[in-house]
């Protein structure tokens, strides 16, 4: 178990070590309640950040030429609908 301390402004500095494995990132907002005498943060829910090496490449393909607004949303349609098909199987 890590020790931390309270700034002069009530501010805390959550280890490293955690804000990795909790994958927290700046700017992200906390609901906090005071429970059983603990003092319990809890991020509040939305988007999940990805970290670089989890999106890199992830659009580009050597070769693939650029697909226009309505070709990407065929695109998209096409894929959901065989995702759609596979579960009725």
């Amino acid at each position: 178990m890590e020790t931390i301390k309270l700034s002069s402004r009530g501010q805390i500095v959550i280890p490293k070590d955690i804000r990795e494995q909790a994958r927290l990132a700046e700017g992200m907002e906390f609901s906090i309640v005071f429970e059983g005498g603990e003092i319990r943060l809890r991020p509040v829910p939305g988007i999940q950040p990805s970290t670089h090496a989890e999106a890199a490449g992830c659009l580009y393909r050597p070769g693939r030429a650029a697909m226009s607004a309505e070709e990407t949303e065929a695109a998209i349609a096409a894929m959901l609908q065989s995702q759609d098909d596979a579960t009725k199987s």
